[in-house]
């Protein structure tokens, strides 16, 4: 299991050690925003792996409209309520990774030709994370879990909500790179509920309390060797331990995503930069789990895991 860990990371990693071979390390993080959502989309919703193709356009799209408040978040919603309203199919965890896309696009501003360049490289990852869920990985299972269509809609009303609120502060407190705040909140919020809500809850509240974490040691770490270190261990869990413990794989997806796909884009580490980001997450984490609490409690209808 060990073994097979350790070579499916080496052929994630692979076309950012090509680049970096190539003296390309400029595209090294757009290559691993492809292959990572790609992986991810392809994985959790094989049925609608083909919509890989769209991570680096729904990227580039929100790139070049970061600047444009209303217009990037008017998408931002729109990809969190498709996510939602898929949850019906047991597709959302997968259709998050456009979500992610349009978040990550959000806060890289650049002139059109920048902004194709980058996305053309997007391009190129997704295709290959595209190519190795369908071949090498074809035999992957995740386990789905949809929920019945009215918990399914009021769940994409609420991720809409959650995470432009989350990102709506990112911006606000000035993070340079704030995606990964919510992109932490859609990865771990769940719409079914199969479970007492009290240990729901504390569940939820760990897994959500959990990322941030790791999203923040992996943020002050010294250097880029430290941050592939950590990520390639959290990988090697994600693909053994994680493959069975769907709480588990909520942990630690934002993370990894944060740690390869953010490479490059290090936030000034420093007090002030702390005491936002503690008032950041807390706000966030609050909002997050009243509006979890909210659906549980006040769902149209019994909100479980469907059986069909």
């Amino acid at each position: 299991m060990i073994g097979k860990a350790v070579a499916l990371i080496i052929l994630v990693l692979a076309p950012a050690a090509l680049a970096v071979w190539l003296g390309q390390e400029s595209y090294v993080r757009y290559l691993m925003i492809g292959v990572l959502l790609a992986l991810k989309l392809s994985l959790l919703a094989r049925s609608i792996s083909g919509f890989s193709l769209l991570i680096p356009i729904v990227y580039a799209a929100a790139a070049i409209t970061a600047q444009a408040t209303d217009g990037v978040a008017a998408l931002i919603v729109a990809m969190a309520a498709a996510a939602g309203v898929a949850s019906s199919q047991g597709l959302h965890r997968g259709l998050i990774a456009l979500l992610a896309a349009a978040l990550i696009g959000s806060f890289d501003p650049a002139v059109p030709a920048d902004v194709l360049r980058h996305a053309l490289a997007v391009a190129v990852g997704s295709a290959y994370g595209y190519l190795l869920a369908r071949t090498l990985l074809r035999g992957v299972s995740v386990e789905d879990r949809s929920v019945q269509s009215q918990t399914a809609l009021s769940y994409a009303v609420l991720l809409s909500v959650l995470v432009l609120i989350a990102w709506m502060t990112a911006r606000y407190m000035g993070f340079q790179h704030g995606w990964w705040l919510p992109l932490a909140v859609a990865a771990v919020a769940e719409p079914s509920l199969d479970e007492t809500q009290r240990r729901a809850m504390l569940r939820l509240t760990g897994t959500l309390l959990g990322t941030l974490a790791i999203i923040g040691v992996g943020s002050v770490l010294g250097g880029i060797a430290w941050q592939l270190a950590l990520a390639v261990g959290l990988l090697l869990l994600l693909f053994t331990v994680g493959r069975t413990r769907p709480w588990l794989r909520s942990l630690l997806i934002a993370p990894v995503i944060v740690l390869l796909a953010g490479r490059g884009n290090v936030e000034p580490v420093g007090m002030e930069y702390i005491e936002a980001t503690l008032i950041a997450s807390a706000l966030v984490v609050g909002t997050t789990l009243l509006g979890e609490w909210v659906l549980w409690t006040l769902r149209p209808d019994s909100g479980r895991v469907s059986t069909a």
